[in-house]
Order: C-alpha cells, then sequence, then structure tokens
C-alpha cells in the first residue's frame, strides 16, 4: 500500500492532506461505528461538509492541531474529538509521520492513562471500558482498511516490511 513515492522525500515535496472526501468518509465509518444507534448532532459535526476544502476544514475551530497555532504546513496532527458511545474522548488523528509527507489516519482511544488500583470499585468498569475501546478501535480500523483509506497501521506495517528488506538485502 505504500511505496516510498507514495510518502515523498521530505525535502522535496510539501504535506500532503487527505482529501475532503477520505476525511468524511473516515469520519462516516467511525460514526457508524462509535455510535451505532445513530450519531447525536455534536459528532456529525465532524462530517466534512460536500465541497469544503480539506485545507479549510481542518484549520476549523473543531479540529485539534499539533502545534495549536501553527500554520497548515507546519501541522503535524490533526485531531477530531468524537467520542463514542460510551466515551467522550475517543479520537480520530490525522497526522503525519516524522520525515514524511503524507497524512495517516488512526484512532486513539485515549484511556491509556487511565488508571485505578485494582482493589477499586472502578477498576472492573474501567477494564471494560479499554477492552470497549480496543474493540472499536479495531473494528474502525478495519473498515478504513477496507476503504483503502492510508491509516497508522498499514503505514507501520510498510515500515516494517521495508525494515526486514533492508537487512536481507546486502549492503
Amino acid at each position: 500500500m505504500f511505496r516510498r513515492s507514495d510518502m515523498g522525500s521530505p525535502s522535496e515535496t510539501p504535506r500532503q492532506l487527505p482529501g475532503a472526501d477520505q476525511i468524511r468518509l473516515a469520519v462516516e465509518l467511525y460514526l457508524a461505528r462509535a455510535y451505532p444507534g445513530g450519531a447525536p448532532a455534536p459528532a456529525r459535526e465532524f462530517l466534512v461538509p460536500e465541497h469544503a476544502r480539506a485545507e479549510e476544514w481542518l484549520m476549523n475551530a473543531l479540529t485539534e492541531r499539533d502545534p495549536p497555532d501553527a500554520p497548515l504546513s507546519e501541522v503535524r496532527s490533526f485531531v477530531l474529538r468524537i467520542g463514542n458511545e460510551q466515551y467522550p474522548h475517543m479520537k480520530v488523528r490525522i497526522s503525519c509521520p516524522p520525515l514524511e509527507r503524507s497524512y495517516l489516519f488512526s484512532v486513539d482511544a485515549h484511556d491509556a492513562c487511565l488508571q485505578v488500583p485494582p482493589t477499586s470499585p472502578d477498576y472492573a468498569p474501567l477494564e471494560e471500558l479499554k477492552r470497549y475501546n480496543a474493540r472499536l478501535v479495531a473494528a474502525v480500523t478495519a473498515a478504513w482498511d477496507a476503504a483503502s483509506l492510508p491509516t497508522e497501521r498499514n503505514y507501520l506495517r510498510w515500515k516494517i516490511a521495508q525494515s526486514k528488506g533492508k537487512r536481507t538485502q546486502p549492503e
């Protein structure tokens, strides 16, 4: 799925944002899994309007950016805090890996930092929430892969394959 020509050379090519249609599809697929009974209005606000330009839409007030006040050309990642039926902090992340030029989609459950002692009455419900979130991340990522969206998972697979190929070839 990924080739060096897809990713570009950092010194030659400006960062390549996904198109508005790709962002809309990624959000539609996410919403269908995160809110199987129908997404609430605040979550539907993350759907890119038809005929919108990705560059303009990603710089809107709904989108968290890293770095926050950087111009578009310097933004490393865009975050859409869409949530899900059980957890309001799950996010769609559109990020550009270091030294690469193309942005990738990933789901950030944003729950790894949540910890309670095993003796706490909150332990079992929290662990169930984390399992629910992990299943949701897997379902969304599988849907994105089936739709041929550029995902972080496929990018990492490509990098591993590339690395293994380098190790087996003579220098």
